[in-house]
């Protein structure tokens, strides 16, 4: 059986809010902090991503013209524009630029066109093909490395594993992908 003082104090301890906002705080702040990060994070992403697709048009505007500055190359000033509108957030020591060159726009991501002797549907050592991109062996995409010369078509792609901005979720993923590509025919220069 409880005492009468016994009981008397637990129910002014039942009363007592003296250290709730403490407890409270302590449920309550792991949650929001864990989802302003993650705001945070998706943020990031968003803007890393809007960054390398305008980094992808802007290359490939300059690309279309042929022009090149004094002393630097086509390649360089196109690495450039990428770094230059990706503000930084883009590491270009990880970043992998193509630019890849077709005669027209049915012949991307196209393989080279071969004679399939054994009716298997795919190219098999030996079958005689077209070596569209001049390397010497058949290849499952035609196109040749460059930015190609007046009314070539040229695809640019930028593939890049972006970083977490604040490093809480690493281990929760592995690499978050961000790619972007835009097709276009060079101006009669």
């Amino acid at each position: 059986m409880i005492s009468w003082p016994k009981l008397l104090r637990m129910k002014r301890l039942a009363r007592d809010e003296q250290g709730s906002a403490m407890v409270e705080a302590a449920l309550g702040l792991p949650i929001l902090l864990t989802a302003l990060i993650g705001v945070f994070e998706v943020a990031n992403f968003f803007f890393v991503s809007a960054s390398v697709e305008n980094a992808v048009l802007h290359a490939s505007r300059f690309g279309v013209t042929g022009g090149a500055d004094d002393g630097v190359t086509r390649e360089d000033q196109v690495r450039a524009i990428i770094q230059e509108q990706t503000f930084g957030m883009v590491d270009m020591d990880t970043v992998v630029i193509e630019t890849l060159v077709y005669e027209q726009f049915a012949d991307i991501g196209e393989p080279e066109p071969f004679t399939d002797q054994n009716d298997s549907g795919d190219y098999d050592e030996g079958e005689p093909y077209a070596d569209v991109n001049g390397n010497g062996v058949w290849d499952d995409d035609m196109a040749i490395a460059g930015l190609g010369g007046a009314g070539d078509i040229v695809l640019y792609r930028i593939n890049y594993d972006a970083n977490s901005l604040t490093g809480f979720m690493d281990w929760a993923r592995r690499a978050l992908n961000i790619s972007s590509t835009v097709a276009v025919r060079n101006e009669p220069f």
